[in-house]
């Protein structure tokens, strides 16, 4: 599988980490969307565990968003979440929940200052780090 780098505005990007460091000290998570390998929009869900290792979306507020992401001719590229005291590496859960191998996983860590941004793709029980490219416009 090629591993083509994911683009990403700098504007979604900082808001995507912005709304990441607003949950402290709970996991946030949400997705973003776009065509190819360009992310155009950034959706934010909310973690109903409120937990500082885990989230969980209802399936109800999944399906909602979902259609906004169709009915902007968009699908989604990114499910992304924090992790905001451990490294920005697929926990076991966050392997076994993650949908779908031909979406990636974001992961933006509060382990350090500033924090660490990581993408993922997953393949079967292992996964591989896949470039990022901040678009500044």
């Amino acid at each position: 599988m090629e591993l083509r780098r994911m683009v990403i505005p700098e504007t979604i990007y900082d808001e995507m980490v912005r709304q990441c460091h607003l949950n402290l000290p709970y996991e946030a998570c949400g997705l973003l969307s776009g065509n190819e390998q360009t992310v155009r929009s950034l959706w934010i869900l909310q973690n109903e565990l409120k937990s500082d290792r885990r989230f969980f979306v209802s399936k109800m507020a999944v399906e909602e968003t979902l259609l906004k992401v169709q009915n902007k001719g968009e699908r989604v590229l990114v499910i992304y979440h924090s992790h905001p005291t451990t490294a920005p590496i697929p926990s076991y859960s966050d392997r076994k929940n993650h949908p779908d191998d031909e979406i990636m996983m974001m992961i933006v860590s509060f382990k350090t200052h500033p924090p660490i941004v990581k993408g993922y793709q997953l393949q079967s029980n292992s996964y591989l780090e896949r470039p990022i490219f901040i678009d500044p416009l």
